[in-house]
This record gives C-alpha cells, structure tokens and sequence, in this order.
C-alpha cells in the first residue's frame, strides 16, 4: 500500500513537469515590424565660388593658378616710397615695377617666383627682391632679411588687384647711342646691355638729330630718352623709344667704382634746399671739359660756363630757353638761382654737392637712366 502511493506521487511529479503552456495568441495588429536599419546622413555639398576657395586655401598652402596683379607702396629709407606693381604669371614668371618716389628711379625686374608654402619669393641674379608672405589669397605681406613678418606701424603690404592689369615697362633711360646705316644701338650706362632700336616715329626726331651734328657722326654718344623693351616677331628684343630727350656730347657712362670726378657725368639734381625734387621734372646737368656746362632744370634747358679748381666753383653766364611751365617754374627759378650762387663742388661717394658759405644748396647723383 505505501509503494503504491509513492508509485503515484512520482507519476503525478513527471506529468507536471512535461506539461507545456499553450502559445499566446497574438491579434495580426499587434503584430511589431522589425526595427528599420540607420539612416544613412547625407552631407550638404558647398558649391565652389570664390568665398569657399579662399576659405580653403587661407589655411593651407597658396596656388597660383591664374596671372594675378598686386600693387602698393611700401616704405623706403631715403624716399617717401616705393610703389610695386608685380605681376605673378602661372607659369613661374614674375615681372615687378618699382618707382621711387620724388627720385625718379623706376626698375624693371623679371625672373621666376619660388613658392615655398605661404613665402614668395622672387628670383633675379641681377637684382636682390624682398620676400613676402601671403597673409591671404588677396594680401602680401614683406619679410625682413631673416625671412620674419615685419612688425610696424609702417605699411609693408601689397594687395591683389581684382582683374590682371599688364605691367607698364616705360622707363627713364641713359645710354650710349651708336648709328650706323639708319641701324641703331643703345647700350644701357645702368646694365650694360646692348638693344637693337626700332625705326619707329619716335625714333626719327633722334635719328635725324645724330646724322646733323658733325660732333656724333661714327661715334658712340650719351643720350637720354624714355623708351621700353619689347620683342619683335623674330623673338629678338628691341627697344622702343618713347620719347627722345637730348643728346650729351663728351659725357661717359657714370662709374660707380671710380667717383671723385665732376666732369663727363650726366648728374640729376635729388634735393634743391634740404628738399627732394619732383620725379617728373628730372633735372640733370653735365659739367664738360670745356669748361661748359648745360643741361634741363625741368622745363628749360640751359648752358653756361664754369671754372673748378680746388672745390671752388663759379658759374657764370647762365643763360636758358625761356618756356614757361606752371607745374616747374618756381622749381627751376630757385634751381638756376642757386647753381649761380654755389662757390664751392665737392664729390662726396656718389654724390655731387653744391654749397654756398657752407650751406648745402644742390645735392646730385649720377643720372643712370
């Protein structure tokens, strides 16, 4: 009797434990979809313009991928200025003008750029350029000697002209005139480079000048003109005159090497009074062997006599054209007043100086272009 119970209580255990629970019904609007997979974001692409370009490039290196202009004037020690117009060509050119304010001093430099990073720099192995940093797609910025940023109150910055503007190659020039069969050459007193002269309009007014004067006839002879290089259709480069100023019988390319002379040098007045002359006027003057001297005080050309001897000098028997222009009169007038008066001529370095009880009246360099 009691095995028969256990006999039940074990039957009664294992029917409990196989018995499953039936499966819940679920209603088909109950029924969950599966979770969707992530969204992939899209992100917004910016259009190229000249805002996103500049963004992109201000922070990064600089490319030069079209010919762009800049301009300015930066500060120079002895003037009120340098202005600069450089010209950088995608290619690897540059061409760079530099006047010099009130000396009448304007270079024409070409070369390569060199662009390391965000520092130009401007190669010619005739000439040292400075360098400079891109501050921005549109602003140069010039480095010192050690290749720093300048800190100064001073302006040492260049910025980009909006559309190219070509280079403006017109310059003062002084150099040897040599013709021979309606052929010209000028040989540049500056740089010693040796051009072909185009036979152009300008041209003639010189031309017929050199072939009427017995003095120049077979002879090399200083002259001052305004003119600029170009090539021809042969590749060759020419010099086109601009306008012809004067010829200078007896005078020589100026030495630089050699100074202490007053004679046989084309001079350009700098300072009259303590102050710079006006560039445009250009007033030059030449003492000869001859005890002669002439020139052009900035409207007028005049001649006269001299004697040098021992620093002392006196000019006598001035005499000039009498042109009247309003923009150099009163200039000229006080210029031709106190050569008259200076009684003493020194050359100290390359400067010719003109004094009168030992007050400086007339400072000169020699005139290279």
């Amino acid at each position: 009797m009691q095995m028969r119970k256990s006999l039940l209580l074990v039957a009664l255990v294992l029917a409990g434990c196989s018995q499953l629970p039936a499966p819940e019904q679920v209603s088909p609007d109950k029924v969950r979809s599966p979770e969707p997979a992530a969204q992939q974001v899209q992100e917004e692409v910016v259009p190229d313009s000249d805002t996103t370009e500049a963004i992109a490039t201000n922070f990064e290196q600089i490319f030069i991928d079209s010919d762009i202009s800049f301009t300015g004037t930066l500060p120079c020690a002895d003037c009120p200025g340098i202005q600069y117009h450089l010209n950088l060509y995608r290619d690897g050119r540059f061409e760079v003008r530099q006047q010099y304010l009130e000396r009448g001093d304007i270079n024409i430099i070409k070369g390569i750029w060199l662009l390391e990073k965000r520092n130009l720099h401007l190669v010619n192995q005739q000439h040292t350029l400075p360098a400079f940093y891109f501050s921005n797609n549109n602003q140069l910025a010039m480095l010192d000697l050690a290749g720093k940023p300048i800190s100064s109150a001073l302006n040492y910055q260049l910025k980009r002209e909006t559309d190219f503007i070509k280079l403006d190659t017109r310059q003062p020039m002084l150099g040897l005139y040599f013709l021979n069969d309606n052929q010209a050459t000028f040989t540049l007193c500056q740089s010693g480079e040796s051009l072909p002269v185009a036979n152009t309009q300008h041209h003639l007014p010189m031309m017929r000048h050199y072939q009427q004067d017995e003095r120049f006839r077979n002879n090399a002879v200083i002259a001052t003109l305004v003119g600029r290089k170009q090539d021809n259709a042969q590749g060759e480069t020419q010099l086109l005159i601009e306008k012809f100023e004067q010829f200078w019988p007896n005078a020589v390319c100026p030495d630089p090497y050699a100074p202490g002379q007053i004679q046989g040098i084309v001079w350009r007045a700098e300072k009259l009074a303590g102050r710079y002359l006006p560039q445009q006027l250009n007033v030059r003057m030449i003492f000869d062997s001859q005890d002669r001297l002439y020139g052009f005080a900035g409207c007028n050309s005049f001649n006269g006599s001299y004697k040098h001897q021992a620093n002392r000098l006196n000019v006598a028997g001035l005499a000039s054209t009498q042109k009247y222009c309003s923009n150099s009169s009163d200039v000229e007038q006080q210029f031709t007043s106190s050569l008259q008066a200076a009684d003493r001529a020194e050359v100290n370095g390359d400067k010719l100086q003109l004094f009168k009880d030992n007050n400086l009246l007339i400072e000169f360099k020699p005139a290279l272009n």
